[in-house]
C-alpha cells in the first residue's frame, strides 16, 4: 500500500500549539503514515524582520512536533538556493517514490496559493489540505476561491484534490507570541514546555532572563 505523507512547511518563528492542532487534525482525518514538518529557509512569501536563526527554528520544531509519526526535516534550510515548495515536493517524491502527498496549509495561505511558484505543478502532485474555521461563510469563501482562482470546482468540502476541514483552529499567531515574549508576558499556554524552555535558555525573541 502506498504511503500517505503530509507536508507541513512554515516559518515556525516560533512553532506553537496552533500548528500542532493543524497537523493533528489532518494526520487523524486522513490516517497519514508520516507528517514531514519543514521549516523554511528564507520565506519567499513573507518578509520577516525578526526571523530567528534557521538552526534555532529547527530545534524549536523538534521540541514541538514530537508525535511518533512527525518528522522534522531540514531539507529546505540545507538548500543553497531560495526555497520553493515545488522543489521540496519533488525531493520528497524522489525519496518516497509511490507516496501520496498531502500539503497541509492554513486558510490564509490557501487564499494566496495562486501566487506560489509553480502552484499548478504542486496541485498535480499533492492534495491540498486546508484548515478552515467552522462558520459557513469562511468555508464558502474557500470553495469559491478554489473555483474562481484555481479553476477547481468544489461541490463539497472534499473534491478534486482539495480537502477543506472545518474545525476549530487555535487562533494563535507567531507574531503575537514574539510580541508577548519581548513584553515579558507568559506564553506557556500556547507553546510546548520544551520549546518554551529553549526560547528562554537562548534568550530568543527578546526574552529577558530574570
Amino acid at each position: 500500500e502506498e504511503m500517505k505523507i503530509g507536508i507541513f512547511g512554515g516559518t515556525f518563528n516560533p512553532p506553537h500549539k496552533g500548528h500542532l492542532r493543524l497537523i493533528e487534525t489532518f494526520a487523524d482525518k486522513l490516517e497519514l503514515d508520516k507528517v514531514l514538518v519543514i521549516p523554511d529557509k528564507r520565506p519567499v512569501h513573507k518578509i520577516c524582520e525578526d526571523l530567528a536563526l534557521d538552526s534555532d527554528r529547527a530545534e524549536l520544531c523538534h521540541r514541538t512536533f514530537t508525535g511518533k509519526n512527525y518528522e522534522v526535516s531540514t531539507m529546505e534550510i540545507d538548500r543553497d538556493t531560495d526555497s520553493y515548495m515545488i522543489f521540496t515536493v519533488n525531493e520528497i517524491l524522489s525519496k518516497y517514490k509511490d507516496a501520496q502527498l498531502f500539503l497541509i496549509i492554513g486558510s490564509d495561505m490557501f487564499l494566496s496559493f495562486h501566487k506560489w511558484y509553480k502552484y499548478r505543478e504542486i496541485m498535480k502532485k499533492c492534495a491540498l489540505c486546508v484548515m478552515s474555521r467552522e462558520d459557513e461563510d469562511t468555508v464558502k469563501a474557500l470553495r469559491s476561491y478554489a473555483f474562481s482562482t484555481l479553476h477547481i470546482y468544489m461541490p463539497s468540502n472534499e473534491a478534486n484534490g482539495i480537502i477543506i476541514s472545518p474545525s476549530s483552529p487555535l487562533e494563535i499567531s507567531s507574531t503575537e507570541i514574539r510580541q508577548k515574549i519581548s513584553a515579558g508576558e507568559d506564553v506557556s499556554d500556547v507553546l510546548t514546555k520544551e520549546a518554551y524552555e529553549f526560547i528562554k535558555e537562548r534568550g530568543m525573541y527578546g526574552y529577558a532572563k530574570k
